[in-house]
C-alpha cells in the first residue's frame, strides 16, 4: 500500500520489490512481480476507504499494471543493454559479495531507474490529460511530476538493492526480519498522517462553517486558495511554503464567524462602526487559532493578510506588520483582493479579468507588492492560453 507523503505525491516500497525482482531473477520475473504488485495494490483514497481491484474499474486496474510493466520492462532493457547482470547467474555469494556484486553495476541500476521513472510519470500524465481533457499541461505536468519522483524513486531503488543483496545471501526468513523496521516506520508514519489529515478536515470543518454564514463568501476561500498556488508556482515557492499558503487561504477570513452576520451580508455601505466591526476579523481568527500548534505558520498569514504593502491597512499591531513583510503574507493579499475585485459583493459588482489586471497594477508598490501582482497576472495568462473562451472562475480550475 502507497504512503501519502503530501496532497498530490505518495510513496510505496512495492516498487523496491519490483527491482529487486529484477536484480534478483531478471526481466521475466520482474514483469510478473511488477504486475501482481500493481493489480492488486491497495491506495489509500482517505477518511479510511481503500480503492482496490474489486471496488475499482478494471480499465484503471488494468492501465495501473500496464503502466508498471512497460516501465520495469524498458528499465530491464536498458540495465541489460549496459552490461547488468542479475544475482541469480552469479550463483551463491555472501552479503558482502552480493553487495559488491551490485554496486559494480550502479551505473547500469540508476540509468535503468531513471527510465522506469520516465515512462512510469509520462505514461501517467498521459492518461490523465487526456481523461480530463486538458492535453495542453502535459508537459508542465510530467516534468512536476517527474523531478520528484526522480530522485524518491531512486531513493526507494537503494532499497530494492538492499533488499536483493540481502535475500540472495541469506534467503527469505533473513528479509522478513530487514523489513520489520520498515513496518514499524510505516507504523508510525500512518498514525502522524492519520493526525495531519484530521487537521485538513478540521480546517475545511471551519471554512464550511464561514460560507454558511456569509453568503458572500461562497467558494471565496477555494479560489483565493487557487490564486495563491497559480503565485506560489510562479513564483517557484516549494511545496512545503505553498501547503502553508493552501491552508491559510483556507482559513484567512475564518475571524468573521465572530462578525455579526447583519453586518457581513448588510446590502449597501456600512458604517464606520461596522467597517471597524470588520477589521476585527484577522485578530478574532488568529486569536481563535492560536491553540493549533500545526497552524502556527498559518496564524501569522491570517492575522496579517489586510496588512498592505506600504504598511497601511489593518490590523496596525506590531506582530502585524513585521508579519506582513513575508513573502506568503504578501501573496495572501493579492489573492484576497483580486477575489474580492472578481467576485459580486454587497458593495460592488464583479469586475471582469482585464479590469482588476489593470486595478492591481495601479495599487501595485503601495496596497500590493509588486512582484507578486505580476506573478498573478503572468500564471492567469498562462491559464488564459490553455483555454481563451473559459471565464475567469473556470480558468483557475485548470
Amino acid at each position: 500500500q502507497g504512503l501519502a507523503i503530501d496532497d498530490d505525491k505518495a510513496i510505496s516500497i512495492a516498487f523496491a520489490i519490483d527491482i529487486s525482482a529484477l536484480l534478483l531473477f531478471g526481466l521475466p520475473a520482474a514483469v510478473l512481480v511488477s504486475f501482481s504488485t500493481a493489480f492488486f495494490s491497495v491506495m489509500d483514497s482517505g477518511h479510511g476507504h481503500k480503492l482496490h481491484v474489486f471496488n475499482t474499474p478494471i480499465y484503471k486496474s488494468l492501465f495501473n499494471a500496464s503502466n508498471y510493466i512497460l516501465s520495469i520492462f524498458f528499465c530491464g532493457i536498458v540495465f541489460e543493454a549496459l552490461g547488468g547482470t542479475y544475482l541469480l547467474a552469479a550463483g551463491p555469494l555472501s552479503i558482502g559479495d552480493s553487495f559488491l556484486h551490485l554496486v559494480r553495476q550502479l551505473p547500469a541500476i540508476i540509468v535503468g531507474l531513471i527510465v522506469y521513472v520516465f515512462i512510469n510519470t509520462l505514461l501517467i500524465v498521459i492518461y490523465f490529460s487526456l481523461t480530463i481533457n486538458h492535453p495542453q499541461t502535459l508537459m508542465h505536468d510530467w516534468f512536476r511530476i517527474f523531478r520528484w519522483s526522480v530522485i524518491s524513486m531512486i531513493m526507494i531503488g537503494t532499497l530494492g538493492v538492499s533488499l536483493a543483496a540481502v535475500y540472495h545471501a541469506f534467503g527469505f526468513l533473513a528479509l522478513l526480519l530487514f523489513f520489520a523496521p520498515f513496518l514499524l516506520f510505516r507504523y508510525a508514519y500512518v498514525g502522524f498522517i492519520s493526525v495531519q489529515r484530521g487537521y485538513i478536515d478540521t480546517i475545511k470543518a471551519l471554512s464550511a462553517a464561514l460560507e454558511a454564514k456569509d453568503r458572500y463568501t461562497v467558494g471565496h476561500a477555494r479560489r483565493v486558495e487557487k490564486y495563491c498556488e497559480i503565485i506560489a508556482r510562479e513564483m517557484n515557492l516549494s511545496s512545503e511554503r505553498t501547503k502553508v499558503l493552501k491552508y491559510a487561504s483556507l482559513l484567512h477570513d475564518i475571524g468573521k464567524i465572530g462578525v455579526s452576520e447583519a453586518i457581513l451580508n448588510k446590502p449597501g455601505d456600512l458604517t464606520d462602526e461596522e467597517y471597524q466591526e470588520i477589521q476585527r476579523h484577522p485578530e478574532i481568527g488568529a486569536q481563535m487559532l492560536s491553540g493549533i500548534q500545526y497552524l502556527k505558520k498559518e496564524i501569522r498569514l491570517i492575522h496579517s493578510h489586510h496588512v498592505h504593502y506600504d504598511g497601511s491597512g489593518y490590523p496596525q499591531t506590531p506582530e502585524a506588520l513585521a508579519d506582513s513583510r513575508l513573502l506568503e503574507s504578501q501573496i495572501l493579499c493579492v489573492a484576497d483582493s483580486f477575489d474580492a475585485m472578481t467576485s459580486d459583493r454587497s458593495y460592488h459588482g464583479a469586475m471582469d479579468l482585464e479590469r482588476a489586471t489593470e486595478e492591481m497594477r495601479i495599487y501595485a508598490g503601495t496596497q500590493f507588492a509588486p512582484d507578486v501582482v505580476e506573478a498573478l497576472i503572468s500564471g492567469l495568462e498562462k491559464q488564459k492560453s490553455l483555454a481563451p473562451t473559459a471565464n475567469l472562475h473556470d480558468l483557475i480550475s485548470f
